[in-house]
């Protein structure tokens, strides 16, 4: 999400203040400790390789999930006065995010044709890449800047003060270079994103020398994959039960694509149990109430939700012959959620469709 010129400003102090403890822990050897060991357990992206000498500093894998990345240069324009990324692309499968820091005295130009080298090799092609000014203005605090989720994901449970390090890696930078690199497949597409920056220690002062004049590398890749389909369709007879004792029932057999309120296919089965349960009980009404997790903003998500929740009564009046007059499509987008949404396990959770009885 872009931000204006004021919001960054204001990050930035933010950011100023948060980094203090790390004035002082910048001077401690554990610093420099931190610096030349791997995060335990984490591995190399294989495609993208690991410049030589350089230090694993924090990683995260989901399975799953989504990734969006800039794949355009930074403008301003009438549609939007705040600068925006001219372009982005989201996608989703396995997502690897991993956090390298690169010894002194090597340029963010060798170490990014590096990547890009070992990438072409393994199929990939650069889909947009940028340098520096041309990049175009507050390319890094867009979304590389300490405190974006987008970036600080990948030091989920890092400790303190690799997470110092991250934030002096991502925050006072320069001779920034960015490259979007993509690999088409009948399966879909992958892409990964390569963004390499020398540390300055900017407001860290003295302390930083341990940082400044060495690169950080952020390494995000989104392999196309499906999803593992864990879903267990819920009985007609189930439903009735569930509704019947608690009022209500959620479920998670119901897909839609991204940012989209079609019904997907593989909802079949459970789209046909609900058909049944209404089929068999004529004078049965329910709700039929789309849930979303809070990611983006809350009148689009209830908009979304809205559509999504319709498209079921849609499809089972159309597909099913069920009675308009037995569905009552209501979208509540993230207004009632059933488990926090700091975590991706816990937004799966919340994005749902719900039976209630009325």
């Amino acid at each position: 999400m872009p931000f204006s010129p004021s919001t960054l400003a204001g990050l930035a102090l933010l950011l100023l203040a948060s980094l203090a403890p790390a004035v002082a822990l910048a001077a401690d050897p554990a610093i420099t400790a931190e610096m030349e060991k791997d995060q335990p357990g984490a591995h190399d992206f294989a495609p993208a390789g690991r410049y030589d000498g350089a230090h694993l500093l924090a990683q995260t894998v989901k399975a799953f999930d989504e990734l969006t990345l800039p794949a355009g240069l930074v403008v301003t324009d009438a549609t939007q006065t705040a600068p925006h990324f001219k372009s982005l692309i989201t996608a989703r499968g396995k997502v690897t995010r991993t956090l390298y820091i690169a010894p002194a005295g090597r340029s963010t130009l060798e170490i990014l044709v590096n990547h890009e080298d070992a990438l072409k090799a393994a199929g990939y092609e650069i889909a947009f890449e940028c340098a520096g000014d041309a990049c175009g203005e507050g390319f890094a605090k867009l979304k590389y800047n300490g405190d974006n989720p987008d970036s600080r994901v990948v030091v989920e449970k890092a400790g303190q003060t690799r997470d110092y390090l991250m934030r002096a890696m991502l925050e006072y930078v320069k001779d920034v270079r960015y490259a979007l690199m993509k690999k088409s497949a009948p399966g879909g597409d992958s892409y990964v994103g390569i963004y390499v920056a020398q540390m300055t220690g900017g407001s860290l002062g003295d302390s930083s020398t341990a940082l400044t004049g060495s690169e950080g590398i952020l390494i995000e890749a989104v392999e196309s994959k499906a999803m593992e389909q864990k879903i267990v369709t819920i009985k007609a007879d189930e439903i009735d039960a569930k509704m019947a004792s608690e009022g209500r029932i959620a479920l998670y057999g119901i897909f839609f694509d991204f940012d989209k309120a079609m019904v997907k296919p593989d909802s079949k089965p459970q789209i046909e149990e609900i058909a049944k349960l209404l089929k068999a009980s004529p004078d049965l009404h329910v709700l039929i109430v789309g849930h979303t997790d809070n990611k983006g903003k809350l009148a689009y998500n209830q908009t979304l939700s809205q559509k999504r929740a319709k498209a079921v009564v849609d499809l089972l009046v159309k597909s099913y012959g069920i009675p308009a007059a037995q569905m009552t499509a209501v979208g509540i987008g993230p207004a009632a959620p059933l488990a926090g949404n700091d975590s991706e396990e816990g937004q799966a959770k919340n994005r749902r469709v719900e039976l209630v009885k009325m």
